[in-house]
This record gives structure tokens, C-alpha cells and sequence, in this order.
């Protein structure tokens, strides 16, 4: 989301992005902040969107069982039961890549962090 928009189209993000490029050592420690900021506010979203969707499902699950017990028409239920699934698994996926990408960024935000201490106690 954040990155794509930073970046620019899908395309030449992948190209630029410093996650799928290994480029992430060169940027500064202010930029690896302001990265693992929006990948923070990201996630935070995306977990928001996932807890709604979690929430369809019961309401869709607990329509599906009233129906089941008057003998109604399931089919579109069990058809938005599936949808909703479906966008709940690509969410998490999403969640995943995002959790991939804070580790590394918090790791690198880690080595700069050191490296300016070792440099100010070096003076």
C-alpha cells in the first residue's frame, strides 16, 4: 500500500523497492524509520479490514445456520462465506509480507542504530 504509493506504479516499484532490490543497507536511518512507520500504519489497516471481515463471516455463518434450520436458499451465503474467506487468506498473506519486511527493516534500523553509537563514542 504505503510502498507502492511511495514508489509509484507495481511495476517499477518491485524495480525499486529496497526490499525485493537488497538495497535496503543504503538507505539512512531516518528513511528506514519512516518506512517501518508506514508498514507499522499498514499492518494496523490491514488488521483492522481482516477483524471486519471476521466479523461478516459470523454474521454470514450465523445467517447460514438460520437458513439451514428453515430449509431457505443457502447458495449465496455459502457463496459470500467463500468470497469473504478468499480475501481474509490474501490479507493474510499480506500481513505476512509486511511482518517479513518490518523484521528486516527493524533489523537494518538496528545495525545504523549501533553504527552511530560506535561512531559518537569513537570521537
Amino acid at each position: 500500500m504505503f510502498w507502492e504509493g511511495l514508489v509509484g506504479d507495481t511495476e517499477s516499484a518491485h524495480d525499486q523497492d529496497p526490499f525485493e532490490t537488497g538495497k535496503l543497507e543504503s538507505l539512512t536511518l531516518d528513511q528506514i524509520k519512516a518506512i517501518t512507520k508506514a508498514l507499522s500504519t499498514d499492518k494496523k489497516k490491514i488488521n483492522q479490514q481482516l477483524e471486519k471481515i471476521s466479523q461478516e463471516i459470523e454474521e454470514n455463518t450465523e445467517k447460514l445456520n438460520s437458513l439451514r434450520l428453515v430449509g431457505g436458499a443457502q447458495e449465496e451465503t455459502i457463496e459470500s462465506l467463500h468470497e469473504l474467506t478468499d480475501v481474509g487468506q490474501k490479507m493474510s498473506g499480506q500481513i505476512a509480507k509486511i511482518d517479513a519486511r518490518l523484521k528486516a527493516a527493524r533489523q537494518r534500523e538496528d545495525i545504523l542504530r549501533k553504527t552511530d553509537l560506535l561512531k559518537k563514542s569513537a570521537k
